[in-house]
């Protein structure tokens, strides 16, 4: 009788897959993303799609995102037990694994959609390219390399804030796909944190209006100092508050960002870019003013207010 002998990298990866099939008992009695009634309300939105092939698709890309932010919640549950984040890294390998699969079986199926939903297509593209980004800030960044070797801390602090990046992500790549078909649906009643997505549309304001400061200092004394310094804000602003602007706005700002770098560094003409800059980077405060968990709060809106005044200063509650 014949017998299979396990390669190296078999067994190198017995470990991951024992922790990962742990990980996957652990969700089935996990608190969920969704309510049950909020589930349903989703549930029905998907349903009023016509086209039998396009909400067939539509749902099991809602129910993996949801399936993944199900995960994420474990994680989040799981956070002040320190004796299981070797669990949780073990999780969010599963939850980057899962990804990876959805990000492609959507850019399959967003292909496949012909005119009649152009809307459709271009929120899955979105989407897409969202969960891409934030994937390889967590795992070429964040949770890169042999991370379950250093100190608890450190693992701890690594695992909150790649915890966090993703669950903006797929949340916000939730609302925007079912609000296309229910758009009465409130985003932050889905998910229940309406505080936290003030303190980031706050946070998201004021960031903004630095970056504005910045730009007009550039555009008026485009010294080597304001210039660098512009450099470095833009680079801060797309590895920071960029992840609170809706997704969509992503590309168009780091294709703006990436030409202005690449135009001062090349010695090309960057005023016209910087022009740019400023009123994009004004119509971008002009929408996030406007969100509903913004409607009750006077939020400062003079980007040549110092850098100095307090969030206490920058934003009120009427």
């Amino acid at each position: 009788m014949s017998t299979l002998t396990p390669s190296l990298e078999d067994i190198a990866l017995q470990p991951l897959f024992l922790d990962l099939e742990v990980a996957k008992n652990q969700v089935s009695e996990s608190p969920r993303a969704l309510t049950g009634d909020l589930q349903s309300r989703v549930e029905a939105a998907v349903r009023c799609i016509a086209d039998a092939s396009v909400r067939e698709s539509t749902d099991s890309i809602v129910q993996q995102l949801l399936r993944l932010l199900d995960w994420l919640k474990l994680i989040d549950s799981n956070l002040h037990k320190l004796d299981t984040l070797r669990e949780s890294l073990s999780l969010m390998e599963l939850v980057h694994i899962e990804a990876r699969s959805l990000v492609e079986f959507i850019q399959v199926k967003a292909a496949e959609m012909d005119g009649h939903y152009a809307a459709l297509r271009e929120v899955l593209d979105g989407i897409a390219y969202s969960i891409t980004h934030d994937l390889k800030r967590v795992f070429e960044g964040e949770l890169m390399g042999s991370i379950a070797e250093q100190t608890t801390p450190v693992v701890y602090g690594k695992i909150v804030h790649s915890h966090g990046l993703l669950s903006n992500c797929l949340q916000q790549s939730t609302i925007t796909l079912v609000q296309l078909f229910d758009q009465a649906l409130d985003g932050a009643r889905l998910f229940n944190d309406c505080e936290e997505r003030l303190e980031q549309s706050l946070l998201l304001c004021g960031d903004l209006l630095t970056l504005l400061r910045v730009v007009r200092r550039a555009q008026s004394k485009p010294t080597t100092d304001s210039l660098n310094g512009l450099v470095k804000q833009i680079e801060t602003f797309r590895d920071g508050s960029m992840q609170y602007l809706m997704y969509r706005d992503w590309k168009g700002y780091e294709k703006l960002a990436h030409e202005i770098i690449m135009s001062l560094e090349h010695g090309g003409d960057y005023l016209p870019l910087l022009n740019q800059l400023h009123c994009y980077l004004e119509t971008l405060f002009g929408h996030v003013r406007m969100r509903a968990v913004l409607t009750n709060v006077a939020v400062q809106n003079n980007p040549d207010q110092s850098d100095d005044d307090s969030p206490e200063d920058r934003a009120a509650t009427v």
